[in-house]
């Protein structure tokens, strides 16, 4: 593929893939006149992909992290089917991308995009919408009036509603439920906006990786570009944690925590029962949580086997434990002890703190 580059205002056409020796030799020149590092400037895409021009066209190449990510992207290109070249094509548009990071995310995801090629206009996706009602039943009318419907308004306002794109091969749109960029690489998903720029940045990220961000923003702090949009990966996240105060540094030290508790057994499950109970009131009190989450443990349903642990925290080790099997009632000291140990009942399971319990609250027999 043909990738003309630019620097100092000289284009010099460059062949991608790069060899793997090609890499420094290329950023192993001095600091340009105005005491910059050496930086490309991408002038033209020659492919058969002419999305890649009109997205990638102006983005700056700042280091060998970002020559890598291109050269990464080319040859995932040059390995599409022709159906996937035109999907792809469709989605560089939809998505609006500003780096080869971006165009990666959805050479990665390509999957969560689908081609009608049948529809290229308003028209079109009108007709297809109504005759197509029967089996999706979201529109509905009688046969007698679809010859009076005016099918390109249909179209036009369903296309935004349905997340699509016309290309020359067709129209190209997300699955129903498909996240709008890659998420399953990181723990949290933010969008970062200035009025010129957007950044899909997805955490944890390195130290190189987040001045990437703010350097393809043109900001100097995180603070000049404002969070438009927060995902996680974990959806049971969603609603337990208040976005309103989010830093990008808070949200990349909670994401450090959240790739630690997929290691940990249970560890997630954990977390979002200590946020429902515990209910913080900004963002950075949920990464004090995070943070502190080995001062909460989540306990058995099982009030049998609650009792027992009540038990061996009193100091009784597994044979004193089964030599009174049978002649205690250990349900009931379970039981007994919820309040006492501050249990609290939450949609994720039974959750206590163990520095100081949560006040007593009245729990129910539903807990047995």
């Amino acid at each position: 593929m043909e990738v003309y580059l630019s620097r100092n205002h000289q284009t010099c056409l460059h062949l991608f893939p790069l060899s793997a020796g090609r890499f420094q030799d290329v950023f192993d020149q001095p600091n340009g006149p105005d005491g910059q590092p050496p930086h490309f400037v991408i002038s033209r895409f020659v492919s058969s992909v002419e999305a890649l021009d009109r997205n990638l066209k102006d983005v700056v190449i700042w280091d060998l992290s970002g020559l890598s990510q291109l050269n990464e992207l080319v040859e995932a290109v040059e390995r599409m089917s022709g159906r996937d070249l035109q999907i792809f094509s469709g989605a560089l548009d939809l998505e609006s991308i500003s780096s080869p990071a971006d165009a990666l995310r959805i050479v990665k995801n390509l999957r969560q995009y689908e081609l009608f090629p049948q529809i290229k206009a308003d028209e079109d996706l009108g007709r297809f919408l109504v005759d197509t009602s029967p089996v999706t039943g979201k529109f509905s009318f009688p046969e007698e009036v679809k010859p009076y419907l005016d099918y390109a308004k249909i179209g036009a306002e369903q296309r935004n509603a349905l997340g699509g794109v016309y290309t020359s091969d067709g129209f190209v749109k997300r699955r129903e439920n498909a996240p709008m960029q890659e998420e399953a690489s990181g723990i949290i998903a933010l969008t970062l906006a200035t009025a010129e720029r957007w950044y899909y940045l997805s955490l944890p990220s390195s130290e190189e990786e987040i001045e990437r961000a703010k350097r393809d923003l043109d900001v100097e702090d995180f603070a000049q570009a404002g969070i438009t949009a927060v995902k996680f990966t974990t959806p049971q996240l969603n609603g337990l944690i208040p976005l309103d105060t989010i830093t990008v540094e808070d949200a990349n030290a909670l994401a450090l925590c959240l790739q630690e508790m997929r290691e940990e057994d249970g560890g997630l499950m954990k977390f979002c029962a200590v946020l429902e109970a515990e209910q913080p009131n900004t963002f950075a009190e949920a990464l004090n949580i995070a943070m502190d989450r080995d001062d909460y443990e989540l306990i058995p349903e099982d009030m049998d086997e609650y009792g027992k642990q009540v038990l061996r925290r009193a100091g009784a080790d597994d044979e004193i434990i089964d030599t009174i099997d049978g002649y205690m009632d250990f349900a009931q000291l379970g039981t007994d002890s919820l309040a006492e140990d501050g249990v609290r009942r939450t949609e994720f399971g039974l959750v206590r703190r163990l520095s100081k319990p949560f006040p007593p609250q009245e729990i129910g027999q539903t807990m047995m």
